[in-house]
């Protein structure tokens, strides 16, 4: 059998021997005869000591044994070669990595602390970050969260892809803020324009102008607006990344239009949903699969492209359902929904209204009362139309983070969520449906939320117009430069990124 490795020093000396053993050199002529007397005295010699000596002695290796000691060898430490030095790599790799680990994250960890303490958060109250369309109940919503003492509006967040085009929905939250004289305290971010998952709905155009221009339109609130406010050096993604993971407390989220933005944030950076506290949605439906008489989907009262949202569908979850799906199944701890069939229990009539405002003893300012009460006229809707929809979901945030026993809210429940994405699911797209467990028990990828299930209207208006009257303005005391977002900038470019 023929071998092809490379010969060590101690393959080149055995192979040496060998020929010294079996092919002595030749010797020249002359010499031969000179020395073959001797020659042959000598081999006489040998064969008597080898004779003598053979029952002592064991006989010399012969040349197939050192070719087979050779090989042995050469295998031998190949093998340990082989073995030996990754076991010893990797051992060393492991005695380093532990320490450079713990290096690399002790590193982190200070750094954060370093930023936290730099930005210098208000710890005292419930940190709060708003995500909105920026429609009319939107503002209504808004501007009851700044005058809550207990709760601090750490930053606002934009969607273009709701109830206000992309051109208007963080200019107008902008306007608010200066209109209340709330300019410097609160960061306004500007989002997606654009839904996950587009249905074909189309919103009213008249709907959308009148709610684009309702503050300043010369036919509704005719304001002048400060035009020098300006938005976040954050985009709405960013804004809500870098918030969530420098609070110094979990961050409860107030999501008052599609979702867009919370769901492109978790899926950037999957780390923040450890901090947020609680996701509260406007909307939604949660509707029992015992509520319908058939689940077979039926193109005939539905079929893509949508020019309506399904029946009974919530507009904050028919406008991209994908993202809810993704911030659904993300794995935050609590989920709580004020639902838009419970939302319409809260109609917002102007009589009611006055008469409320009345018994209170409450005045409003010019356009702190126009702003919730001519929805209906701007947009060209009737009054049954509009209902107290967004602000009813921050009245349920602040009345269950403060646990207040006789709040608007008389009835929770704890229900099961799955919102139907299948392109053929016709008029079930959008739907959410409840009550799993008991029909369809082996079906994945559900939800649990906390709802509100029942409603008393007079404790919520007193409590929204109260508020809205004080005018305390708590999240807007911090100037510019102590602005969560700019504080947050200026740590981040002096500490450094954890």
């Amino acid at each position: 059998m023929a071998t092809s490795h490379r010969a060590t020093a101690y393959e080149t000396r055995i192979e040496t021997n060998f020929h010294d053993l079996n092919d002595p050199p030749p010797i020249e002529h002359e010499q031969a005869r000179s020395y073959d007397l001797e020659s042959r005295q000598q081999a006489s010699r040998a064969v008597d000591i080898h004779q003598t000596s053979n029952g002592n002695k064991r006989r010399i290796c012969t040349k197939p044994c050192l070719i087979g000691l050779a090989i042995g060898l050469t295998i031998g430490v190949l093998l340990v070669i082989v073995i030996a030095v990754p076991v010893g790599v990797t051992l060393a790799a492991k005695a380093t990595e532990t320490p450079t680990t713990t290096i690399a994250t002790d590193q982190t960890s200070s750094r954060m602390k370093l930023v936290q303490k730099c930005i210098a958060q208000d710890i005292t109250r419930q940190p709060v970050l708003v995500d909105t369309d920026t429609d009319v109940d939107d503002l209504w919503a808004i501007l009851y969260l700044l005058n809550v003492p207990t709760v601090d509006v750490l930053a606002i967040t934009s969607s273009g892809d709701g109830y206000s085009t992309p051109f208007y929905s963080t200019s107008n939250i902008l306007s608010l803020l200066g209109l209340v004289n709330c300019t410097d305290g609160v960061p306004v971010a500007t989002g997606a324009s654009l839904s996950l998952s587009a249905t074909g709905w189309v919103i009213s155009s008249s709907i959308l102008k009148g709610i684009d221009t309702f503050m300043t339109s010369t036919s509704c609130l005719n304001q002048s607006t400060n035009i020098f406010l300006q938005p976040s050096p954050f985009d709405a993604i960013e804004l809500i990344i870098y918030t969530l993971k420098y609070s110094q407390r979990p961050v409860d989220i107030l999501c008052l239009g599609p979702m867009t933005n919370i769901a492109e944030a978790i899926s950037r950076d999957r780390s923040i949903v450890s901090k947020i506290g609680t996701l509260y949605l406007s909307g939604g439906q949660f509707k029992s699969l015992a509520d319908y008489p058939s689940l077979v989907p039926n193109p005939s009262l539905g079929i893509y492209p949508y020019s309506y949202k399904t029946s009974g569908s919530s507009s904050n979850v028919f406008l991209d359902v994908l993202a809810v799906q993704r911030v659904d199944g993300s794995g935050i701890k609590n989920l709580v929904a004020m639902p838009s069939l419970v939302q319409k229990q809260l109609i917002a009539n102007l009589t009611q209204l006055n008469s409320k405002l009345q018994a209170l003893n409450l005045n409003l300012s010019p356009f702190m009362y126009g702003l919730i009460s001519s929805l209906a006229r701007c947009t060209n809707q009737t009054e049954a139309d509009i209902f107290w929809w967004d602000n009813s979901a921050a009245q349920l945030m602040v009345q269950m983070q403060n646990n207040i026993t006789n709040g608007f809210c008389t009835n929770l429940q704890n229900v099961e969520s799955l919102y139907i994405l299948s392109a053929d699911a016709n008029q079930f797209y959008g739907q959410g449906l409840s009550n799993f467990a008991s029909f369809r028990p082996n079906t994945q990828g559900i939800s649990n939320y906390t709802i509100c299930t029942q409603t008393n209207s007079d404790r919520f208006l007193t409590e929204f117009l109260t508020t809205i009257a004080s005018n305390k303005l708590s999240s807007c005391e911090r100037t510019y430069q102590n602005r969560f977002d700019i504080k947050l900038q200026s740590c981040l470019n002096t500490y450094g990124y954890a």
